[in-house]
C-alpha cells in the first residue's frame, strides 16, 4: 500500500481520508479537515479544465461519482453517533470544492448538481447537534452564504438553503421550545407548505434521533405532521399499539407502511408486522401525494416484503396472497420466479394458472415474452406479438430472437415474416453498424425455410438481396456468407 501511495498521489489522498476515519474515537480530537479537503480538491480538479476546452465535444470525461459518494459516506457514521463536528469537517471541504467546481463546469457537467441536496441536508443535520456552537454555525453560515452567493447565477441558488437556515436558527426559533417540550399543537406555528420549512424539520428530527432525544422527536414530529417518522420511532421504543393505532389513521403510502412494518418487525412484533402490511396492501394506493404515479412499485415493494416475511413465519396462506399481489402489480419475471419457489410443488399449479391468468389479461407486460417462454407456452408468446407493428420492437432484442428459435418447429411461417421485417430495415437504410445482427435474422428466417422444405425459395430470395445490396461493401459478404451455407 505505501508503495502504491508513493507512485498514486490519487490513492495516496484516499488512503490519507480513510485513515482519518479510522483512528477516529469517541475520546479523538476534532477531525483534521486537510485530509477531506485535499482529496476533494483532487476530485474535483481532475475533471475541472473545462475553460480549456474549445469545443462540446471536446472533453468526455466526468468526475468519479461513486469517489465523491464514498467520501460524502465517510461523514454518516459520525452523524449517526451525533458528532456533528466531526461529520462537518469531512462535508464541508467536499461542499466548498463543489462550489468552487460548479461555476466553471455548470454548462457541460450536471450530474455534481445531484450532490448539492445531499450535502444540504447533511450540512444542516451535522450544524445542528451537540457540539457544534453558535459561533461555529454563524462562521458556518456566511461561508455557505459566500458559497451560495456565488453559485446563484449558475443556476444552484439554493444549493445550501437549508443549511443556511439550520446555522441560522438552530434550536431558538420561536415556539420550537415549547414544541419540543410537547406543547406546541402545530410547527411551523403559522403552518403553510414551505419546502425549506420542511427540510428544515428533517434536519431537526435527524440531529434529535442523532442526540438521542427520543422524546423531542416524538413531540416535534407529531406538531409537524411528519406522521411515518413519528410512527417509526413510536414503534422503535416499544409503543407498537400505539404506532399502529394512529398508522391506520395517518399513513399514506405504501412505502410509509412498509417502513412502519420493518420497524415494528425489527422490535419483535412479527405478527403485528404482517398484519399492519396486508392492511397496506388492502389500500389501492389512490391519493398518495408525491408517491401517487408511482404507487404501483410502492404496493408491490411493500407485498414483496409481507411475501418475504410471511414466509418466513410459515404463515402461507398470507404468503400466497402477498406473492399473487407482487407479481400483479409488477408483471415481473423474477416476482413470478420467487413465487414458484416459495409456493413448492404442491401449491405452485393453482398459484401457476392465477398469475398466468393475470399476466395475460394485462394491457401491457414488459416482460411477458420471457415468462411465457420460461413456461413453454410457445404459441401463446407467438400470439402476443403483432406482426403489423414489428417497427415497435428493435431487431437487438434477445428476447426476440429467443422467441423467434424456439418458435421454428411450430410456427415456421410466422419466423419467416418476424426475421425478414427485423432485417430489412437495417439493410434497405444502411445501418451499417448493425448488418451484422441483419444477417442473424436472415439465419433464422433460413432456417425456417428448412423447416417448411421452401430451401429452394430462400436461395432465391438471397440472390436477390445480394443484387438488391451489391454496393454495399458491408453487407454482400455476410449475405453471400448465407448463401454459401444455404447452398451446402
Amino acid at each position: 500500500m505505501l508503495e502504491r501511495a508513493g507512485r498514486d498521489e490519487g490513492f495516496a489522498l484516499w488512503l490519507d481520508a480513510r485513515f482519518a476515519v479510522a483512528v477516529a474515537d469517541e475520546a479523538s480530537t476534532l477531525l483534521d479537515p486537510v485530509p477531506f479537503r485535499r482529496r476533494a480538491e483532487a476530485l474535483f480538479c481532475s475533471t475541472a479544465s473545462g475553460r480549456h476546452r474549445h469545443s462540446w465535444g471536446e472533453r468526455a470525461a466526468g468526475n468519479d461519482e461513486a469517489a465523491l459518494e464514498q467520501l460524502i459516506d465517510a461523514a454518516e457514521p459520525f452523524l449517526a453517533a451525533g458528532r456533528g463536528a466531526h461529520a462537518l469537517s469531512i462535508l464541508k471541504p467536499v461542499a466548498s470544492g463543489l462550489a468552487a467546481y460548479w461555476p466553471e463546469n455548470a454548462d457541460w457537467d450536471e450530474t455534481p448538481h445531484e450532490f448539492f441536496p445531499r450535502l444540504d441536508q447533511l450540512i444542516a443535520q451535522a450544524a445542528l447537534m451537540d457540539g457544534v456552537s453558535q459561533e461555529a454555525r454563524d462562521d458556518l453560515a456566511d461561508e455557505l452564504a459566500d458559497w451560495q452567493g456565488e453559485l446563484a447565477e449558475f443556476g444552484a441558488n439554493d444549493a445550501f438553503a437549508t443549511a443556511i437556515a439550520a446555522c441560522m436558527q438552530g434550536w431558538d426559533e420561536p415556539g420550537l421550545k415549547a414544541t419540543l417540550a410537547g406543547l406546541g399543537q402545530s410547527w411551523p406555528p403559522g403552518g403553510g407548505n414551505d419546502p425549506l420549512d420542511d427540510d428544515l424539520t428533517r434536519a431537526r428530527l435527524a440531529a434529535l434521533e442523532a442526540m438521542g432525544r427520543t422524546e423531542h422527536f416524538l413531540n416535534l414530529s407529531r406538531a409537524a405532521r411528519f406522521h411515518c417518522d413519528h410512527v417509526v420511532k413510536l414503534a422503535q421504543t416499544g409503543r407498537v399499539d400505539e404506532a399502529v393505532a394512529l398508522a391506520h389513521v395517518r399513513l399514506a403510502t405504501h412505502g410509509e407502511v412498509m417502513r412502519l412494518a420493518e420497524a415494528v418487525a425489527a422490535v419483535g412484533g412479527v405478527d403485528t408486522a404482517i398484519d399492519l402490511a396486508a392492511w397496506g396492501l388492502s389500500r389501492d394506493g389512490r391519493g398518495e401525494g408525491d408517491e401517487n404515479w408511482r404507487h404501483r412499485t410502492g404496493r408491490a415493494m411493500l407485498a414483496r416484503w409481507l411475501r418475504e416475511k410471511a414466509h418466513e413465519a410459515g404463515n402461507r396462506d398470507m404468503m400466497f396472497r402477498a406473492a399473487r399481489v407482487a407479481f400483479e402489480e409488477s408483471l415481473a419475471r423474477e416476482d413470478f420466479r420467487v413465487a414458484e419457489k416459495l409456493a413448492g410443488p404442491s401449491d405452485w399449479p393453482k398459484l401457476h394458472e392465477m398469475l398466468l391468468a393475470t399476466l395475460m389479461a394485462a394491457p401491457y407486460a414488459n416482460e411477458r415474452i420471457e415468462i411465457l417462454l420460461d413456461e413453454d407456452l410457445v404459441a401463446d408468446a407467438v400470439a402476443c406479438i403483432n406482426l403489423q407493428e414489428t417497427r415497435l420492437f428493435s431487431s437487438r432484442d434477445p428476447t426476440l430472437s429467443r422467441l423467434a428459435e424456439r418458435a421454428l418447429a411450430d410456427h415456421p411461417d410466422w419466423v419467416i415474416v418476424l426475421a425478414c421485417r427485423m432485417a430489412d430495415p437495417i439493410m434497405s437504410e444502411g445501418r451499417s453498424s448493425r448488418y451484422e445482427t441483419a444477417a442473424l435474422w436472415l439465419g433464422i428466417a433460413a432456417r425456417a425455410h428448412k423447416v417448411c422444405g421452401r430451401s429452394d425459395q430462400w436461395l432465391e430470395h438471397l440472390d436477390g438481396l445480394i443484387e438488391q445490396h451489391r454496393r454495399k461493401h458491408k453487407l454482400r459478404p455476410l449475405l453471400e456468407g448465407l448463401r454459401r451455407r444455404a447452398s451446402e
